[in-house]
């Protein structure tokens, strides 16, 4: 039987027990406290340790839902992180509860995932009441975004004359640039280069500004410079500018591909990029350097050497042969919308014509539209290749017979073109169109009854024609 004294030693042992449990419970409680988490959450930030302090602050706002300095501090981890798209829940809560910073870190979150556009009011009024150099750049930004240039230029200069530092300098060079102020985007620019040297986003950026404003050396020193010291990590500025685009922030978009076009120049996929954002809003000289200087360079162009060139990108390089053609004939899509804006009437034939020998087309259509446009040309001869190739592809197709007639006319071939007129007749009999052009065919011949023969069979179908009526009343006076 147990004695009093050993029965009262045990129980004080559990009391003993019980204590030093308590006291560790007490402090586990107090260092995962939120106060303590939101401390080391801060700490994390401040040593770059992002995807750290983004698990420590959602520990935060887990104990204490709606923690100001945890909503504002996780929006901002998740833009260190490049995953912007995961800062707008925190950021809008953070905005909308009136937090200090909570405007600040939503406008930026709103810029990053190309929605700028929509925040140009709230970046308005934070700019107005007392903003920093920041305030105002990020205004910049916002302006831009939203297609507002001129703005964007004056927020721009409001962020230097606060001090804004090489990033404003370059950024502000930008705006200039796109304005066509190249003078004043030049200087801002080389300001930049010299102040922030090993800024990487300052000299690609200068060095697209050097580059939009034709200064080759110039864009070529800085684009060495950001070359050299990209050695030191990635660029994710793609990753960046395609959320902006898919945002809808093309002038954002546009603003990071130049300096990815600048950096990596023989890189023909930054040039088709570029390109195609130039003809989404429609700057169409621009959209027809870039497709067309893309089209000349690796991996679209087929040439010696590409082996040396070094690729941003490596899946640049794994593009398998029909990828690449289908690429390409996409290209040539569209550097034919682009040549048409322009009114270049050989340029959109040349567009149409490889358009359609790169995809190796089966469409008849494809060879019809560019022999189309070579006959509107003046050199319609260049069209009789394309025009041959819709016959082949379609010999019965009364709209391929009559294109192959009227280049071949115009390429002074009328032996070869009055055969495929008489088969396009024999398909569609009365069209006045073809009457019209046979019968110009067999009077260059010197044949007048078969012209007034052709002209009869155009008028029975369209008696009202003038021009027909016309072409019969010179026959009838007669050679």
């Amino acid at each position: 039987m147990r004695s009093f004294r050993t029965g009262n030693a045990q129980a004080q042992g559990r009391t003993a027990r019980m204590g030093v449990w308590l006291a560790i419970a007490v402090c586990v409680s107090a260092c995962g406290s939120p106060r303590k988490l939101l401390k080391q959450a801060e700490s994390y930030m401040e040593a770059e340790r992002y995807a750290a302090a983004v698990r420590t602050y959602d520990k935060v706002l887990q104990k204490r839902p709606g923690e100001p300095r945890a909503l504002v501090g996780m929006a901002r981890a998740w833009l260190e992180t490049n995953q912007p798209e995961q800062a707008l829940t925190p950021a809008r809560v953070a905005a909308e509860t009136l937090v200090p910073g909570g405007q600040e870190v939503l406008i930026d979150a709103m810029i990053a995932n190309g929605q700028g556009a929509d925040a140009v009011e709230r970046a308005e009024k934070v700019a107005n009441d007392g903003g920093d150099a920041v305030a105002w750049r990020r205004l910049a930004e916002a302006r831009l975004a939203s297609g507002d240039l001129k703005g964007a230029v004056g927020a721009a200069e409001k962020s230097l004359e606060r001090g804004g530092g090489s990033l404003a300098q370059s950024f502000a060079a930008w705006t200039h640039a796109r304005t066509g102020n190249c003078g004043r985007a030049t200087s801002l620019a080389s300001r930049a280069v010299t102040g922030a040297p090993d800024v990487v986003e300052v000299q690609a950026e200068a060095g697209a500004v050097f580059r939009h404003c034709n200064d080759a050396p110039a864009a070529q020193a800085a684009a060495s410079t950001a070359l050299t010291l990209l050695s030191r990590g990635p660029f994710e500025e793609e990753q960046n500018a395609l959320r902006r685009q898919k945002g809808g922030d093309l002038e954002g978009a546009i603003r990071r591909i130049s300096w990815l076009r600048t950096v990596y120049p023989e890189q023909g996929d930054y040039a088709r990029k570029l390109g195609l954002m130039w003809s989404d809003i429609q700057i169409w000289g621009r959209a027809g350097l870039e497709l067309e200087a893309a089209l000349n360079l690796p991996p679209y162009a087929t040439s010696q050497g590409q082996g040396s060139i070094q690729f941003a990108d490596r899946r640049a390089e794994e593009l398998t042969p029909q990828e690449r053609a289908d690429m390409v004939a996409r290209m040539w899509t569209e550097l034919a919308k682009v040549r048409q804006a322009q009114n270049d009437i050989p340029g959109t034939a040349v567009a149409l014509e490889n358009r359609a020998r790169t995809s190796n087309s089966m469409d008849p259509e494809d060879w019809m539209r560019a022999a189309r446009a070579w006959s509107r040309s003046s050199t319609p001869e260049k069209g009789l290749d394309a025009s041959l190739r819709a016959v082949d592809l379609a010999p019965d197709s009364y709209e391929a017979r009559k294109i192959s007639t009227l280049v071949m006319v115009q390429a002074g071939m009328p032996d070869r073109a009055i055969g495929h007129g008489r088969h396009a007749w024999a398909i569609k009999p009365g069209d006045p169109e073809l009457a019209l052009l046979l019968a110009r065919i067999h009077m260059d011949r010197g044949e007048y009854r078969d012209a007034r023969a052709m002209v009869s069979a155009g008028l029975n179908s369209a008696p009202g024609d003038v021009r027909l009526r016309g072409l019969l009343q010179r026959l009838n006076q007669g050679p």
